[in-house]
């Protein structure tokens, strides 16, 4: 080979050789979204029980309530996100679900915290339509704040040095005045009976503060709703969730023996609310063996456009028409649909 031709086939793969590192070295501002897991309420995920019922008379209904995720791939080279792309992914904007700026550590903190929400409003929306009595309590605590180790989740909030509580606003009342360093005795009912805890204020934005999110908690505190999802973030398992207490606690099976799965972000006062990625999560399920999906109101556009063969789309707005829609469902009457 003359020293010409070596030298055009070296000017040819040059240009070639920096394509390919640029493919596996630079990352594109892009994530792929798929089909995530999914996982029964009424069961076990990553070898942990989803939710655990303690103080009400509870049973282990047939069938299974599944809640849906989607898989969110960050770090994408050139090559494995064209990869993503031909094997049927999605690939969006990053920021479309990566807030920008914030690290990896703080986007999983919020998702979780979102989670967190949102068992916290599933427990409260399941103890309503069960009719459960409620009162002004521990909903979480902040970890590493002032009240960490001291109060407990769930601890039913008497008073406040001495004033008594029955609500949100009243604990906030107590508080005035209060600064961090200061010595406050928090009258709480447990399990065991009353208690009065001390706690040293600590202070955020210029206030005082016990460092836990006050709520609605069950108002017999033998009564106690937990869960076990660690590795889930967002707010859109809600609405299974509270299925599952409900299913947990009252007699009879509202699945009918079905493999049901569904979405959608729930309130305290069971309004279901809609959330992203439908479409990946309708394949999830299908997937996973679901024949029946429930389905926020706010999404049933999206979800009809492009439903998997065989499995049922069933429009919800509220956890009393979700219990509603399954019985409909199981006894094989009309139920409302996308």
């Amino acid at each position: 080979m003359t020293e010409r031709r070596i030298t055009t086939v070296l000017a040819a793969l040059v240009p070639l050789l920096v394509l390919v590192l640029l493919g596996m070295f630079v990352t594109v501002p892009y994530v792929a979204v798929g089909p995530g897991d999914t996982a029964d309420t009424l069961g076990e995920y990553d070898k942990k029980q989803v939710i655990k019922v303690e103080g009400l008379p509870v049973h282990h209904p047939a069938g299974q309530l599944r809640f849906t995720t989607i898989a969110v791939t960050d770090g994408l080279n050139l090559f494995s996100a064209l990869g993503k792309w031909a094997s049927g992914e999605q690939l969006a904007p990053r920021d479309a679900y990566y807030k920008p700026g914030a690290t990896r550590e703080e986007i999983e903190q919020g998702n979780r915290e979102q989670f967190t929400g949102s068992e916290s409003s599933a427990t409260l929306a399941a103890l309503r339509y069960l009719k459960v009595p409620t009162a002004t309590g521990v909903s979480a605590l902040v970890q590493g704040g002032p009240s960490d180790g001291k109060l407990r989740g769930s601890d039913v909030i008497q008073s406040v040095d001495g004033a008594p509580t029955t609500d949100a606003a009243s604990v906030a009342k107590a508080m005035e005045g209060k600064k961090r360093g200061d010595t406050v005795t928090v009258g709480v009912l447990r399990p065991e009976g009353p208690a009065q805890v001390p706690v040293v204020l600590d202070e955020k934005d210029g206030k005082a503060r016990l460092g836990i999110v006050v709520g609605q908690v069950p108002a017999d505190p033998k009564v106690k709703v937990g869960f076990g999802v660690e590795k889930v973030g967002g707010p859109s398992a809600g609405l299974m969730l509270t299925l599952g207490i409900i299913d947990m606690v009252q007699p009879g099976d509202i699945t009918g023996g079905k493999i049901v799965a569904g979405t959608g972000e729930i309130a305290a006062d069971g309004a279901v609310g809609p959330i992203g990625g439908i479409s990946h999560k309708l394949k999830g399920a299908k997937r996973d063996g679901a024949s029946v999906f429930l389905v926020p109101s706010g999404n049933c556009q999206e979800a009809k456009t492009s439903p998997p063969d065989g499995l049922r789309l069933v429009k919800v707005e509220n956890v009393d028409g979700a219990v509603k829609a399954l019985d409909d469902v199981r006894e094989g009457r009309p139920a409302p649909s996308c």
